[in-house]
């Protein structure tokens, strides 16, 4: 099965749904969304539309979302209607078989522009990685779905030089660590990769709103760049 790969979208619905549209044109079989979608009550909550996808569309969240929202919407319901159009958002540390293969989903990331959410919402959470790491060994994922991706491994991505004094402020000032300058990213995910009983073939994420293509060992990590960009916010992972 052909999977498209989708950046950020920032709550551009619309547009998230044309490239839907047009990655089943060109013969994907499902799509998935790296974070950063919209999941918030102006947007996806009771009584806004959503339009019934030709293709299933899995999305993690990302760091901006309303994750109180996201909670309320598994607690009562409407996130069983998303998936009932379409659209299915993975929790953190879920698997699910898609085209012959497992895929393995771990959202969530730190605000590098901003104050963290309330209780570090959008930020992972150590119990985050455990359910990943029980939930992985038992089912390895020949897919790895996050948000941001591990830090110091490297990877090379970047902080992008105008955030660095609001990376020190809401980041490093709030007791949070971006990893090396060089190579930043979640010290949480590099925990996840470094407990995997088994490396994935490949692992996606966005985050970032660059392209980059990175072989690290056996893995092949692939940020893709949000949907607006000029990259136009797309990669394909083939499952077969």
């Amino acid at each position: 099965m052909r999977i498209a790969l989708l950046g950020d979208a920032h709550g551009d619905l619309a547009l998230l749904a044309a490239r839907v549209a047009a990655a089943a044109a060109a013969g994907a079989g499902a799509a998935i969304q790296l974070g950063d979608l919209g999941f918030r009550p102006d947007l996806l909550g009771p009584g806004r539309p959503w339009p019934r996808l030709p293709i299933p569309l899995l999305a993690v969240d990302g760091n901006h979302e309303d994750h109180d929202f996201l909670r309320w919407a598994h607690a009562n319901g409407l996130a069983d209607r998303w998936a009932a159009h379409g659209l299915c958002h993975m929790r953190r540390g879920s698997v699910v078989r898609l085209g012959g293969r497992s895929l393995g989903f771990v959202g969530g990331a730190m605000h590098a522009d901003r104050a963290q959410d309330a209780g570090l919402a959008n930020c992972l959470a150590p119990a985050d990685i455990d359910a990943a790491v029980a939930a992985f060994s038992v089912r390895p994922p020949e897919l790895i779905v996050s948000h941001s991706c591990p830090a110091g491994i490297g990877i090379g991505m970047h902080g992008a030089p105008a955030l660095a004094m609001a990376v020190a402020q809401h980041v490093v000032g709030a007791g949070l660590d971006p990893g090396p300058a060089g190579d930043v990213g979640e010290p949480l995910l590099t925990r996840l990769w470094q407990a995997l009983p088994r490396r994935p073939t490949a692992w996606a994420f966005g985050h970032f709103h660059v392209s980059r293509n990175t072989m690290i060992d056996a893995t092949r990590f692939v940020c893709v760049g949000s949907l607006d960009g000029e990259d136009g916010g797309m990669a394909w992972w083939d499952s077969d």
